[in-house]
């Protein structure tokens, strides 16, 4: 038993090790995933979302902390998106997320690398 608990552990680091921390780009907004589970949401200059996310196999789950675009109603704060990543794009597929603009955000086109 104990053997099964370790081998689901292990997959489940190596789910959350392979997300491609980094800095993306899309349209006018870039977002960062830094490490520590800290993630920033910026408009050109201005940061208009910060939070914390946590990975766990292939879906990405974000909680606004703060911001002027920060999803902060009742409910809003977390939500959960299915990620992919292929040639230094990352697409967000929503799987749970009862705010509508950030949902339209996350999901309207592939986010580039920055390198």
């Amino acid at each position: 038993l104990f053997t099964i608990f370790w081998v689901l552990a292990v997959v489940t680091n190596l789910y959350a090790a392979d997300f491609p921390q980094g800095t993306y780009t899309s349209g006018e907004y870039t977002i960062v995933f830094a490490d520590k589970g800290q993630f920033r949401v910026s408009a050109g200059e201005e940061l208009v979302v910060e939070g914390e996310y946590t990975v766990k196999e292939e879906q990405l789950t974000l909680t606004d902390k703060r911001g002027r675009l920060a999803c902060m109603g009742e409910g809003m704060e977390t939500a959960t998106y299915g990620w992919k990543y292929e040639g230094e794009l990352l697409t967000l597929s929503k799987v749970e997320d009862r705010c509508t603009g950030r949902s339209a955000g996350l999901t309207a086109g592939p986010w580039k690398r920055k390198k």
